[in-house]
Order: C-alpha cells, then sequence, then structure tokens
C-alpha cells in the first residue's frame, strides 16, 4: 500500500521532488487568488496592454472619417471661387493686353485704316483726305474737298449755340475742345458742283459726315465736338418767258451735323464697318438697310448752321433745330 502512495516519475523527466514543490507553489497560487475575491474574479490592478487597447478602440469610434468634416464642403466652395476669380482675373487681362494698343486706346481692327497723329488738327486734316477721297458722284468725281481743322473761324474760336427745339426750345452754350469739318463741293457758295441735287446725295454726304466723326473720336485725344458742313443747295436757276435765264441770289440754308462722343458711343465700341462697310455707295446705289442705318444715326444731329458775333464780340456757331 505504500508502494501505491508514491507519485509515477514525471513525464519530463523531473525528480519526484520537483514536482511536489510544483504541486506547493500552485497551492500558494491558488490560495492568493482566492484572498483577493475568488479564481474568476478581475484584478484591481490596471493592465496597461488592454487599456491602451482599450484607448486605441475608443479614438477609433470617435474620430470621424476624413471625408465626412463638416467644414469639408464650405472649404471646397470657397476655393472653387477663388480660383474662379483669379482664372476670370488673368482672362480680362489677357484680354485688355491683347485687345488694345498705344494707338489713343483704339482695340485693333478697329478700322483697317488710322491716323498716323492723334494731335488734333493734323489728325483731323489726315481724316479729311482718306476720307474724302472716298465718296464719289456717279460719274466717278469726288463729291466735295473735305477741310479738317480747329473750331474757328478767321483764326477767332467759335463757341456753340445750340437751340434745343425749332419752337419753345432753350438755349444751350456748349464749350469744349472742339474740330471742324467743312464740306466744300467747289460750286457756288461751296454747293456741289455737277449731278442734281437729290436726297440720295444728301444721305451719302451725311453718310460722309459721320465717318468723319467717328474717325475723330477714335483716334484723335481731348476731342469733345465734331462739326461738320455740308455743303449747300446750289442757286437755283429760274427760265423767264422771254427764254432767258435768272439764277437766284438769295444763299441757301447751311446744314450742319454736331456730335459729341456720348452721341456715338456704341457705335466707337465696335469696328467701323458694321456701321460704315468699307465699300463706299454711290448717290443712286446706297442699300436699303445701311440708309435706315445712316438716317438714323445723323437726322438727329442735323442742325441749321449760321456765324454769329455777339454784342461781346465773341464768335458763335449758331445751331438751329430743322423744323418737322
Amino acid at each position: 500500500m505504500a508502494k501505491d502512495l508514491i507519485p509515477p516519475p514525471s513525464p519530463a523527466g523531473r525528480p519526484s521532488g520537483d514536482a511536489d514543490a510544483e504541486r506547493q507553489r500552485a497551492r500558494e497560487r491558488e490560495e492568493a487568488k482566492a484572498r483577493q475575491g475568488g479564481l474568476w474574479s478581475r484584478t484591481t490592478e490596471p493592465d496597461p496592454l488592454a487599456e491602451a487597447v482599450e484607448m486605441t478602440d475608443r479614438v477609433g469610434e470617435e474620430a470621424p472619417p476624413p471625408g465626412d468634416s463638416p467644414y469639408r464642403s464650405r472649404f471646397g466652395l470657397v476655393f472653387g471661387v477663388l480660383l474662379g476669380l483669379a482664372i476670370a482675373t488673368l482672362a480680362i487681362g489677357a484680354a485688355v493686353y491683347v485687345g488694345t494698343t498705344g494707338n489713343n486706346g483704339a482695340p485693333d481692327g478697329w478700322s483697317q485704316w488710322k491716323p498716323g497723329s492723334d494731335d488734333g488738327v493734323g489728325a483731323a486734316k489726315q481724316i479729311a483726305t482718306h476720307v474724302g477721297r472716298k465718296y464719289r458722284l456717279d460719274n466717278g468725281n469726288q463729291i466735295v474737298g473735305v477741310q479738317g481743322g480747329p473750331l474757328e473761324v478767321f483764326d477767332v474760336p467759335l463757341e456753340v449755340a445750340l437751340r434745343t427745339a425749332p419752337q419753345g426750345g432753350d438755349i444751350d452754350f456748349i464749350n469744349g475742345k472742339g474740330l471742324m469739318y467743312t464740306l466744300n463741293g467747289l460750286g457756288p457758295k461751296g454747293s456741289v458742283r455737277g449731278g442734281k441735287p437729290s436726297e440720295a446725295r444728301h444721305l451719302l454726304l451725311r453718310r460722309e459726315a459721320l465717318e468723319l466723326a467717328l474717325y475723330t473720336f477714335r483716334y484723335v485725344k481731348n476731342v469733345d465736338l465734331v462739326v461738320a458742313l455740308l455743303p449747300p443747295k446750289p442757286p437755283t436757276k429760274t427760265k423767264n418767258k422771254d427764254g432767258t435765264t435768272t439764277t437766284s441770289t438769295e444763299d441757301s440754308p447751311m446744314q450742319a451735323l454736331f456730335y459729341r462722343p456720348g452721341d456715338l458711343e456704341p457705335q466707337l465700341e465696335i469696328p467701323l464697318r458694321a456701321t460704315i462697310p468699307a465699300k463706299t455707295p454711290r448717290p443712286d446705289t446706297i442699300p436699303a438697310a445701311e440708309s435706315r442705318r445712316i438716317d438714323a444715326l445723323t437726322r438727329g444731329n442735323l442742325f441749321l448752321a449760321s456765324f454769329q458775333q455777339g454784342q461781346n464780340q465773341k464768335a458763335f456757331l449758331v445751331l438751329d433745330r430743322l423744323p418737322g
């Protein structure tokens, strides 16, 4: 019986004394655990590894994913607006740089021809020569010779006195730096020599005056007023009963086109050919659409014109509205 109480050798080949010592240490560990609250009770000492794992889990649960930031949409919107403004600014700057030259701010391509100077009188003379040679009668002769210069008569500066209406209108005195063009037909009193007066010829002369004004406002600096004196009607001739002819000595009323820059502002912002086609028609070949456009741009700026001297010795260009 005593032999039966002796435990078998250890499977690891240890002596039996070591097994007893191991069992003793196991009993001691079990008793210590029991004193701390039982075998399955949790230890009160903190486990650093477990706390680290738990903290990592909480951070993962509380931190929103990058795509869900409440400021992401606002940042994207602001960035898009700023980027759009930057692109627009660059585009406008490029357009201004490409679309303008040093020629008095005139855009490239406004006209195929331009004066070589922006000086008032010098440029006016060049414009007068260029435009005047384009306008001709049906027989090919130039209608009028055009002279350009300052707004003055006999070297005396003119002040414009304008009546605002044929009847009941006011009188406006208009000051400014002006240029004046005289359309001289080389006939009596400057009337057109050759051909017959007609509404079509008068319309063509108004087209010429309009073109003079457009070139002036576009290319000449600091011009406030443009006056174009149209040729008067030639003296009338009357046949008498005895077969003789009588020529009237009474002067025909002089007409003038008067413009300020604001009158032609839309036309100065588009190419000249959109208003005045490059091919100049003859009096009897003006297209109907062009006739309506020229009439609309000149009729309201057409006046009866005369020169007067005031009691203060000042010289005036008096402009009266046409009746009707």
